[in-house]
């Protein structure tokens, strides 16, 4: 069912609820209303009635009989005198023995004073007792009548009631539609513009200015919709440049091979062709394994755990060590005890990937530094090396994945591309950032900006 149409029937079936219980409320109160009028009325003409019978009472009930034959012609009013215990002393109609006992609730409750109304058809019957007392004895007045005109009055208050409900219900079910379908009319313009989207037009613009969560929910969309254009766009790129990259090694190993029969009598080139064969086999498995790491990355969840900063020089010791002296760079930290909350594996690859290219761009005799420390709110771990720097012009491009600098293709270094595509890729999972400050020809530093716990 549309949104517009359950709104709909939520608007008008609350109204006619409320309608209800307002007609009910009000119903009641203009029938006690009503009642407690015909109630007093009652009491005073009984009160009046009452001083001439007080006199006839305990001991001449026939003479009361009199008197409340007349007074009852006169009220158009059954009247019928009760003793102390609430059996019959006198009965106007003359048709009640002494004594009887009256199966009424107002006279086997012991109902003191006041009017009990029975609804009967197409009117009321009204019961009112009186008590009064002489010569120390009590009794009572019980005053009998049918009141027509009651159940007239409120049989005209009720149709009335009626008649305005409907008109309300009627006028309210209208303007509810409308209601309904002013606030749906946003959603129905998002599902006219959703469905304009297609692989080939991927595009979401929609005009709205209330602040509302409809707002946010445009908001969202329309950022989804970029992300979507932007993870397509990122997706064709990358299968284009590791195609293109990739087929670079498969190009040198197949001119390889294809030289391999023409030198197998000089076994000096041989052994070259086979070593530069094995040199880009070795190229291209690292190039999968890392293109394997990206892909597992954006398909994985963190799994978050605290990592001492000790654990994190103890790795980098083990990996880059022996690496790091065969070139005569030293490795030097200066790290703080901090806690840091990551996932180890990614956390390390990315690390890895950092020191990595900074022993491979920096000289012999040089040094690499680790630094990890706590500022404000964040912990910020440095990689920096005296290596040959960044360009400024080649600065925005390094995350991109294949991308190499023309710098560290003229220094001859071998490499992926991949390395700081992991990096920032790792960084970003973690909801944190990367800042490079680097200067040609003297070394680079990259600081990750990770959230503290």
């Amino acid at each position: 069912m549309k949104i517009r149409n359950q709104l709909w029937i939520i608007f008008t079936s609350v109204f006619l609820i409320i309608s209800i219980a307002v007609y009910i409320v009000v119903e009641n109160m203009y029938e006690q209303s009503l009642q407690g009028g015909y109630e007093q009325i009652a009491i005073t003409q009984g009160s009046t009635i009452l001083d001439r019978l007080v006199e006839t009472y305990p001991d001449t009930p026939n003479r009361s009989i009199g008197y409340l034959e007349v007074y009852g012609e006169q009220l158009n009013t059954r009247l019928i005198m009760l003793d102390h215990e609430r059996r019959v002393y006198a009965d106007g109609f003359r048709q009640l023995d002494l004594g009887t006992q009256l199966n009424l609730d107002m006279v086997t409750q012991n109902f003191e004073m006041g009017s009990i109304f029975s609804e009967a058809d197409y009117s009321y019957i009204q019961y009112t007792m009186l008590p009064f007392e002489n010569l120390g004895r009590q009794g009572y007045l019980l005053m009998v009548q049918e009141s027509e005109q009651l159940y007239t009055d409120i049989k005209i208050f009720r149709d009335w009631m009626v008649k305005v409900l409907i008109t309300a219900i009627l006028a309210f079910f209208f303007i509810s539609y409308l209601v309904a379908s002013w606030f749906s009319k946003p959603i129905r313009q998002m599902i006219t513009h959703l469905k304009k989207i297609t692989p080939e037009k991927r595009t979401f613009s929609m005009r709205y200015k209330r602040k509302d969560e409809i707002k946010d929910l445009i908001d969202t969309t329309e950022n989804m919709v970029e992300q979507l254009n932007l993870y397509d766009d990122r997706q064709r790129r990358f299968l284009s440049t590791s195609s293109h990259e990739l087929k670079t090694p498969l190009a040198t190993m197949q001119l390889i091979i294809g030289n391999l029969p023409y030198v197998g009598d000089d076994k000096d080139t041989f052994n070259e062709f086979v070593q530069d064969l094995s040199f880009q086999v070795e190229k291209m498995k690292n190039m999968v394994d890392q293109l394997l790491q990206i892909n597992r990355m954006w398909d994985s969840h963190l799994q978050k755990e605290q990592i001492a900063t000790g654990d994190i020089q103890d790795y980098i010791v083990q990996s880059f060590q022996h690496i790091a002296q065969n070139k005569d760079i030293k490795i030097e930290f200066d790290v703080d005890e901090v806690k840091l909350y990551v996932d180890r594996t990614f956390f390390l690859r990315g690390i890895e990937n950092l020191v990595s290219n900074a022993i491979r761009y920096s000289s012999k005799g040089k040094k690499v530094e680790i630094k990890v420390k706590r500022e404000k709110d964040v912990n910020k771990i440095s990689v920096c090396d005296q290596g040959i720097g960044i360009s400024p012009e080649n600065l925005p491009h390094i995350f991109e994945p294949f991308y190499r600098a023309n710098d560290a293709t003229a220094y001859n270094q071998e490499g992926s591309g991949l390395g700081l595509t992991i990096v920032k890729q790792m960084i970003d999972m973690h909801k944190g950032k990367v800042e490079i400050e680097t200067k040609l020809g003297q070394g680079t530093c990259v600081h990750l900006l990770l959230p503290t716990m």
